[in-house]
This record gives structure tokens, sequence and C-alpha cells, in this order.
């Protein structure tokens, strides 16, 4: 039943069957409740009267109220009250309540509530009074609401205040046991942070800590939830380093853009460190005593004009942990004078800037939009540490990348024009590194600008930057390595996985249309624009093919690119004046460009060619004429004429274009049509002959042929291709320079089945000879066919290449003959596919002076997915990499790969599972667990809890129990690198292993392991012997395991790192065993608190000895990020003794591996 009317509310709904109204007193009764929704208080009543002058709503007989709040629920049950709709506040008499924290702590259920009861609560702007008040956050205590002595524990206070999203305060408290007064006397005052994301102290903390010593804090918090500003102040006192600013927040809500945050933490303001040491041992403790401090700043908005995020953190170097890690272990282990480095230090500033925003329909007329994406760093040196510290972890098909990036764009787009503006950026820190590297440098800025009325646009971009390119699985290669010289001027090498294509391509393009403008039939637009580019060929050598064939040009990776350097310039202006169907341009300017050419040439020499003109340029076009009723015909011709400086040397330019499509057969169901192209392009030289091939060295003359014919046959359709390019030198004896023939036929069947087969060869010629004999130098085929069903995924290719040095005068003759082809076949079933794949890279080169390289890659691949509830991902790889025998160092590089990868997800639960959980829940045997039981852990686990209504007026004790959405989840992959000579020496696959990499992630009911590992061993070279050693060893192990009843069982965490550098011989002398550091804890869930203890063991450089720290803690799991407290000992390694060590309200963190 709802009633609608002012007497009582906007909306109060009853789900019995009988309501009784008194209209003479205003008092609605009913057996089942009713429902009052007023903002954001709901109640169910079982009576109540409201007074139809104040709207106050007078309640007996039990209630239940619901407080919405964004951070997180207040409900109380209450046995009567009184409730104001005008203001949204109320009396509550003889209450029980709880206020849920979870968003606020991160606790989950069912310790994610403070629970309390009180003989009287006020609630008022949004505040929470309890006058002789008990509170716990023992969730049983929802079985003995009125008997908090049953509770584990319960705080009696005289007063209690409740500020959601801030804080609460205790005054007069006593602590119960049970039934038993702890306390030896009343505790005058605590207070709690319940505020999202603060991290100011409110009542004294206590920490022990190696750079700061004994160090406490406490502080305030000021402004409400609905204040647009808020924030809080914590002072900190540190015995060895003075007074700092330990924790400051100052955040703003705006009223529509976000809220933006300032965050300052450990601002030393008062050191005690007054002079730099004169030892140099002791630098490092003055430096991170002497200035410390990180300030955060943030802006947050989501809502209805799309997303802003954005974060930058500026701090002293020893506030970024990873980044002190590494400097201790650079200054204990002299690695910077190893390094020619001079020592940084850890007072120096480090600034990180990251930007995620995607905005639209800004400003006042909503036309502005905004993307962009950021990640910088303002320190690239410093983080250059970082990087260098994981250079060995890169390997062929490594995801380790660091790049800093900005891409901003903006946009406004209204009726009367549009206006863009962007900007990219990237300095990639290990270039290469990841199939996604295609650039290591790049900045571009652009801008476009288009008035629509009549459609003036102008449009800019300017790059400066180089491209990388994937690498070819012929030329694939995980035993080579790239030299890179990084930004701390430091050469290293390692694995790459993409290669440089241009060492720089710079570029800047300007153009501007003056507008459209209609003349008649016409329409007429002058333009002007500006054109340069500036690109050099990247001539890097692979490590590999330098050492079997020499330093030259066949050792490059882009060894069959001629062109090394291209620097032009053109500006020009055009007129245009055109409809659907005829061109009329003339055009004009001046170019000037600088050509590097090695065509023939392989000692690293070249050929420049500068060029300077003036030219004019003329194009007529005229397309869709007509032939009948079969077809079509379209004709363009372009002639264009440059004069060039200082010279009377021309030349010409003659372009001609045919177009012509036929219709030659047409009914109702099949259609023919064929599709040709042709042009042909000459160019005439006239002046002093010696400057021919100069002015004409990057043109060609050339025809060229295109045909398409296509059956269309409605539900099938066929389209045959062919095509064919001649080309020449426009100079001299005009001899071939390329020819390129491409056939291919496509047929649809239906939508799922295609057929594709293609065939392409192009080649290409020089006479660039001792002879002048026109000789083919590079030659590349290709062919493929493609076949795909509904179920069927069939394929294979092929491409040939040939790479011939015949009577050049810088190399002795050679052939260089590659290949690779790839088949496949997939089969799809009704929920999985299964894939197989062959491939094979072959690189054969003989040099006539005996050099040579024969190099042949293989790979087997097999990959089977399930899909739907259960998802399983198994891939097998097999790859040989074969460099020959006849040389030890082609021998010890032959390798055979093994990788191995498993992956399944299941986000169901079996009946068994849920029967496991419920006898724990219940603590029922198996044949006394009812339906609705298992349906109701089945929710729990799955956050799908069916007891929430629309007014989540649902009684206390059903949201008692809930944990996390416990998925099933197993990945685990492992490389094998064999190599072929060791293993022909020993016969043991272990020991022959160049590498050996796995790792494996589980996370099954309340049970989650990761473990990686990574050994590797190579050949060394000493005394022109090779040897074959050990070279480093790494194990990372970390299990995280819940135990027993969800909400009460035991919680095991551990984690445990194992380095072993064999190449250290310093290792035995610094007492440096294999294990680099272990952590283990084990914690036991009493309910709504735990009781844990902690054992931390871990090798400190700067003590050349292993550091340890033990101890016990309690925690409250309404707050799990936070123990109240910790009592142990600690011993720093070396000559050190062991001292207490504790905390109070402030654990530190876990201690950071730093070998």
């Amino acid at each position: 039943m709802i009633i609608n009317n002012n007497s009582y509310s906007d909306n109060a709904t009853a789900d019995s069957d009988e309501v009784v109204i008194d209209l003479n007193d205003n008092t609605m009764t009913s057996e089942s409740g009713v429902a009052v929704t007023n903002g954001n208080m709901k109640g169910l009543f079982y009576r109540l009267q409201r007074d139809p002058v104040t709207g106050e709503i007078t309640f007996t007989n039990n209630a239940l109220m619901n407080i919405s709040q964004p951070t997180g629920n207040i409900k109380i049950e209450t046995e009567s009250g009184k409730v104001s709709q005008k203001d949204e506040k109320g009396e509550f008499y003889n209450s029980f309540a709880y206020i849920n924290v979870a968003k606020m702590t991160g606790a989950e259920a069912p310790n994610d509530k403070i629970y309390f009861g009180s003989p009287y609560i006020k609630y008022e702007d949004e505040k929470i009074y309890a006058k002789d008040s008990w509170v716990t956050t023992d969730f049983n205590i929802v079985n003995f609401q009125k008997e908090p002595q049953k509770a584990g524990y319960h705080i009696f206070s005289s007063d209690v205040l409740v500020e959601p999203d801030k804080q609460i305060t205790l005054k007069n408290s006593d602590l119960f046991i049970g039934a038993k007064d702890v306390m030896p006397f009343t505790f005058p005052w605590f207070r709690a942070n319940i505020r999202s994301g603060s991290k100011v102290p409110l009542f004294i903390t206590l920490q022990s800590d190696d750079n700061y010593g004994t160090a406490t804090s406490m502080g305030f918090l000021y402004g409400n939830r609905k204040d647009k500003f808020r924030g809080g102040f914590a002072p900190k006192f540190a015995d060895k380093m003075g007074i700092l600013v330990g924790r400051w927040e100052n955040w703003y809500r705006f009223d529509n853009a976000g809220e933006t945050r300032l965050n300052i933490d450990d601002w030393l303001i008062y050191a005690k460190e007054k002079s730099e040491p004169k030892n140099a041992n002791e630098l490092q403790d003055y430096e991170k005593r002497h200035k410390r401090y990180r300030v955060e700043l943030t802006h947050d908005y989501d809502g209805e004009n799309g997303s802003f995020h954005f974060i930058s953190q500026n701090s002293t170097r020893s506030m970024v942990g990873n980044l002190t890690d590494v400097m201790e272990k650079f200054d204990n282990n002299n690695v910077y004078s190893s390094l020619g480095l001079d020592r940084f230090k850890f007072d120096k500033n480090i600034g990180f800037y990251n930007l995620d925003a995607n905005l639209f329909n800004l400003g006042e007329a909503k036309d502005l939009s905004f993307t962009g994406k950021m990640s910088l760093v303002s320190d690239k040196k410093a983080y250059g540490l970082l990087v260098y510290d994981k250079i060995d972890d890169i390997s062929y098909g490594s995801t380790i990348d660091h790049d800093l990036y900005t891409n901003l764009s903006l946009t406004k787009d209204n009726d009367k024009y549009k206006l863009t503006a962007r900007y990219d950026y990237l300095y990639d820190m290990d270039p290469g590194s990841t199939r996604n590297d295609t650039m290591s440098r790049n900045e571009r800025i652009g801008a476009d600008f288009l008035l629509k009325e009549n459609g003036l646009s102008i449009s800019y971009d300017k790059r400066r930057g180089d491209d990388y390119r994937n690498f070819n699985f012929w030329e694939e290669d995980i035993n080579t390595s790239a030299r890179k010289r990084n930004v701390l001027g430091i050469d290293f090498s390692y694995t790459p996985t993409t290669v440089a294509k241009y060492e720089f391509n710079n570029f800047e393009n300007i153009k501007a249309s003056l507008g459209n403008y209609k003349v008649g039939n016409y329409t007429f637009t002058p333009s002007v624009s500006y054109n340069f580019l500036d690109r050099k060929l990247d001539t890097a050598k692979d490590t590999y093919r330098a050492t079997v064939l020499g330093t030259n040009r066949l050792a490059e990776f882009n060894r069959f690119e001629n062109i090394l350097y291209n620097n032009s310039l053109e500006r020009r202006a055009d007129l245009n004046l055109s409809n659907n169907n005829e061109t009329y341009r003339v055009g004009f300017g001046k170019t000037t460009s600088e050509i590097w050419s090695r065509e023939g040439l392989f000692d690293g020499t070249y050929r420049k060619y500068e060029n300077k003109s003036k030219f004019y340029e003329i194009q007529l076009g005229r397309q869709n004429l007509p032939l009948g009723t079969i077809g079509t015909f379209g004709i363009d011709g372009t002639f264009r004429q440059d004069e060039f400086d200082a010279s009377s040397d021309k030349t010409s330019l003659i372009n001609l274009k045919l177009n012509n499509d036929l219709f030659l057969y047409k009914t109702e169901n099949f259609d023919v049509t064929n599709k040709f192209k042709a042009e042909i392009q000459k160019y005439n030289f006239s002046g002093n002959k010696n400057n021919e091939e100069r002015r004409l060295i990057t043109k060609s003359d050339y025809i060229k042929f295109d045909n398409s014919l296509v059956f269309d046959g409605k539900s099938t359709v066929s389209t045959y291709d062919i095509g064919y390019k001649r080309a020449k030198n426009p100079f001299g004896e005009k001899n071939k320079n390329g020819e390129q023939f491409i056939t291919g036929l496509g047929i649809k069947f239906d939508e799922d089945t295609n057929l594709s087969l293609k065939y392409t060869d192009d080649k290409r010629f020089t006479t660039k000879t001792n002879s002048g004999k026109n000789v083919n130098d590079l030659s590349m085929r290709q062919y493929s066919i493609d076949f795909e069903t509904k179920k069927y995924d069939l394929g294979f290719s092929n491409t040939d290449i040939d790479f011939v040095g015949d009577d050049f005068s810088t190399i002795t003759d050679f052939r260089e003959d590659i290949n690779e082809h790839r088949i496949r076949a997939g089969y799809k079933f009704d929920n999985s596919r299964i894939s197989l794949s062959y491939a094979e890279g072959k690189d054969k080169l003989k040099v006539d002076d005996g050099r040579h390289l024969d190099r042949k890659n293989r790979m087997y691949s097999m990959a089977y997915n399930i899909y739907g509830d259960v998802e399983q991902d198994f891939v097998g790889t097999y790859k040989t990499y074969r460099y020959g025998h006849n040389r030890m160092v082609d021998d010890i590089r032959n390798t055979d790969t093994y990788s191995f990868s498993y992956a399944y997800r299941d986000k169901r639960f079996e009946q068994e599972e849920l029967m496991k959980y419920a006898t724990l829940e219940y603590e029922k045997p198996k044949d006394q667990i009812t339906n609705d039981e298992i349906e109701q852990i089945r929710a729990i686990l799955d956050r799908k809890s069916s007891f929430y209504n629309q007014f989540e007026l649902t009684r206390i004790q059903d949201e008692t129990f809930r944990i996390g959405n416990y998925k099933k989840t197993l990945s685990a992959y492992v490389t094998l690198e064999k190599n072929n000579k060791r293993y022909s020496q020993t016969g043991n696959l272990k020991d022959s292993l160049s590498k050996f990499t796995g790792g494996l992630t589980v996370s099954y009911n309340r049970l989650g392991i990761g473990y990686t590992f990574t050994e590797k061993s190579s050949w060394k070279n000493s005394g022109g012997s090779y040897k074959w050693s050990k070279d480093t060893k790494e194990h990372e192990l970390s299990i995280y395991a819940k135990i027993g009843k969800p909400s009460q069982g035991w919680k095991i965490k551990t984690y445990a790192m194992f380095y072993d550098n064999k190449n250290d011989p310093t290792s035995s002398k610094n007492r440096k065993r294999s294990l680099d550091s272990i952590g283990v804890e084990i914690g036991k869930e009493m309910g709504y608190y735990e009781w844990a203890i902690s054992y931390e063991n871990r090798y400190k450089t700067s003590s050349r000895d292993y550091e340890w720290r033990v101890g016990v803690h309690f925690t409250l799991l309404t707050f799990p990020n936070n123990s109240l407290f910790g009592i142990g000992a600690k011993n720093r390694g070396g000559t050190a003794s062991t001292k207490p060590d504790g905390y109070l309200l402030d654990r530190p963190s876990q201690l950071k591996n730093s070998y």
C-alpha cells in the first residue's frame, strides 16, 4: 500500500496486508512496518504519529532507521524516538546502532562496522551524539544487543561523538574485556581517524626507525564531510632527525569540478644534523636526516563532462623507497666510481607526474574537449638509476618498459569552426625493450583550424624523433645485444625486441587553404604549403653479424636501405579549380634537398647530392566520362618543370593517369565489373649533362598497370587483382631500377567463409658496379593463402629475400638468401579454440673471401583456449636458433627454447566448495546444511547479497558476514633456453640451460601464491678458450593464505627473495649468502581482532651483513591497515647490538631488499 499524502511523507510504503490509519490523531500502525523515506533518511516504523504543523514524526513500538552516507551507512535499531522531516535530525531512545567504515578504513566484512548502544542517541548535522554509550567492533554483539558484556570487548564512555568521514571521539572511557573493567583509571579522551584517504593520526603514535630514531606524532582534522575545504595537521618529533610536519592535508572540493588534494609528508622543518660530516661513510645518514619532505598534489574528477585524474609527487630522493634502495646499493658497493658517475645525493629533489584525462562538453557553448595522458619525472638521471638497475631483466619479448611520455589534445568544435591543438612527447629510457617500442624519442606538436562557412583551413604538424621497427622472424636473435647510451652517459647492453629504423625522422608541415569559393559549377581553392623533412637511417650493427662478417654494411640491421640521409624542403602555392568530375590546378614554388646515397657502397662511404630549384606545375583532370552503358572513363595529367639555381639545368615531368570502369555483365543476381588503372611517368633533363644524375637521383620513369575484376553473385563475391610496375633511372643509360608484379584472388563465399591468395614479386636494380652493368641487388617475393570459415582458420605465407653484391667496388662479391615461411591452422569448437602454427626463418650469406653466415630459426606453437564460465588458456612454444657448427662463435650460440604457459579462471563455485564454506560458517555438519544456507554463502562470496532491498532496511545481524569475491585463478609459465654446445658436452639438461625462468600465480578460495625465478648461465671467453659458468640466480616467493572459518581463521603472509651473483667475487667476503630477504607473518583472526607474529631478515649492503626484525602485532580488524601496537626486537647487522623495537598506532613498512 502506498500513500502519497503530505501529512506523512513524500513516499510511505507498507508491505503488510493491513495498515490502520487514525485520521483523528494522524497515527499509522502496521504489523509488518511502514517504510518512510525523507532525503537520506529511511525508516521502517510499526507505529508512528506525525505532527502536521512541525513535520515531526514520533514513533513507538520499535523502529529501524537507515541514514545513507556516501562514505558508509548508519543504521539504528531503536525502541522509540522522534525524527524531523524538515531538517533531517532525530532523537532515539534505548538504541543499538552501527556505522559502516569499510570505505574509510578498507575493512572487510564482518569487521567493517563500529557498533554502539546508548539510552540516548541524537542525530543532527550528520553527526551522532551518544550519552552513556558502549562501543565495540566485535560483530558478535549483534546477537546480544542489550548485553555489551558478552562482546569480546567494549568501551564504555560518558560521551561518544561520531562524525562520519572524519573522526570518532570518546570521552571518559573505560575498557571492558567481557564484563571486567581492565582500566585502572578512566581514560579522559581518545580520538580515531575515519576520514577516507586521510593519514593524520589523531592520537599519539610511536615508531622506531633507523633514520628517524624514536618518532611520535599526533594531530587534528578540520572541516566536515559536506565542507568544501577539509584537511588535517600532525607534527612529528624524531629524536635522531628533529621536528617534522608529519602529515598536513589540505583538500578542496569544487561544486562541479572534482576535488584537489595537497598532502605533505615528513617535511623536516628543524633538523638536528647541522653540518656535513667529513667521513664519507656518514654522508648517507646526514643527507637523509638533513633535508626531507614529500609533497603530493592530486586532482580527481568524474562526472557528466568525463574524467580527469592528475597526481604529482615531489620529494627528496630519500622518500622514494625503490630509488633509495638502488642509491644505497650503488653507494655501498662502489658502483658510482666503477661507472664513472658522480655520487647521487639523497637530499636532492625528484618529482613524478601522472595524468589521465578525457573531458568533453566544456565551456559555455559545450564545444570544448580535452584528452591527456602523461607520465613524467623531473630528474631523468635519478630515474635512470632505477632503469639501469633493471637492465639485466630485459630479454627478447620482454614486457619491461620505462617510458616517459605526454599526449595532450584540445579541441573546440562548434557550428562556426573547429580548432584542434595537440602535443606528444616520448623519452624511452630503455628503447626497444618491448614490441610496443616503435620510437625512443618523440616530440610532436600540431594544430588544425577549419572555418566551416567557407572551408578556410590551416594545419601545422612538427615532429622531432626517431622510428623503430619489429624484427622479422628470420632475424630474431635471443643472443644478440643492443648497445645504448643512457641518460647517465653509461653504455649498457640488452637484448632488444625492436630495433631502430631511423636515427631521426624529423618533419615540419604547414598548409593553409584560403577558403572555397563558388565559380559557376566549380569551386576555387587557393592554398600554400611548407613541407620539411630531415631523416637519417640508423646504421647500428648486429653484434653477431659484426663478429663474423666485419664492421661493414653487411652487419647492419638496415643494410638493405640505400638512402642514408634525406633533407628536403618544399614551399609551394596552388590554385585549384574543381568539381566532382573536373580538376584544374596550377602550382609553383621552391625546393631544396640534400641526399646521401650509399647505392653500391658497403664501406661506410656515400655520395652526396644537393639541389635547389624553382618549379611550376599544371594539372588537368576529368573523371566519370561515360562510355555509353558499359562504363566510365577518367584521365588526369600533370606537367612540372624545375629550374635549378646557379645553372641552366632544367627537369620536366609528365605524369599521365588513366582509369576505366567497365560493366561487363549485369543481371539481378550477378554482376561482372572490371576496374583498370594505368599510370605513366617520364622525366626529361636539359642542361649540363654532368649534373643529370644529381638532379634526378630520387626520381624514376615508370609505367604502372593495375586491374581488378569483380564477380558479384550477391552471396558470393570474387575479386581478381593484378598489377605491374616497371621503373628506370631517368638519367644516364636509363637502366631499369625497379620492377614489381602483384596479383591476388579473393573469394567471399558468405559472411563467415573467405579465401584469399596473394603474390608479390618486387625487384631492385642498380648500375653502381665496377663495370657499369645493371645488377638485380635486392629482390623480395611474397605469397600467401588464407582460408577462414566459421570453424576453420588455415593460412600459409612465404617471403624470399635475395641481397646480392655483384661487381661492387667496396666489398667482395656476396650473396644473402633469406627465407621465412609460416603455416597456421585453427579450429573453433562450441566453447573453445585450438591453434597450431609453424614458422621457419633462414638467413644464409656467403662472401667470396670466405666470410659466411648460416642462421636458421624454427618455431612450433600450439594454443588451446576454452571460453565460458571456466576460461583456460594452454600455450606451448618450441623454438630453435641455429648458427652453424664450423666456428666456436657459432657453436656456442645454438639454442633451443621451450616455453609453456597455462591460465585458469573460474568465477563459479562448485557445490562442494560452497558446502565447505557453509560448514565452517554455520558450524554444522554437511547433512544439516540447508539449500537456503548454501545459496546465502554463494551470495556472500559473490558480493551479490540477496538481502539488500530498495530501502536497505534489513536487520543488522543479516549483514554481519560478508567476505570477498573469491575466484579461482591459476597462471603458470616456464621458459627454458638450452645451449646445445653445453648439452653436447654434458648430456644434462639442467646444467645446459643458459636461461631458466618461470612463474606461478594461484588464487584458490582463500589461498594466494606467487613465485618467480630466473637463472642464467653463459660461455665466458678467457684467453681464446670458452668456459661455461653460472651467472645469476634469482627466486622470489610470496604466499598469502587464510585458513579456517572465513571470519575467524588463520592468516599467513610470507615472502622470500634469493639472489646469487656468481660473477661477484666479493659475495663471500661481504658475508652475502644467496638468501637476500625473507619475511613471515602468521596471524590469528579472533573475530574482531588479530594477533600476529612476524619475522623479517634481509641483506643490507651498508653493514655487509643481514638485518633482522621480529615482532608481535595486535590489530583491530575494523582498522586493518593500522595495527594498534607492536613489540619486538631489531638488529641492524654487523657489530650492532640487538635492541627493543615497537610502535603504537604507526606500524613501519616491511624491510626492503637492497642488494
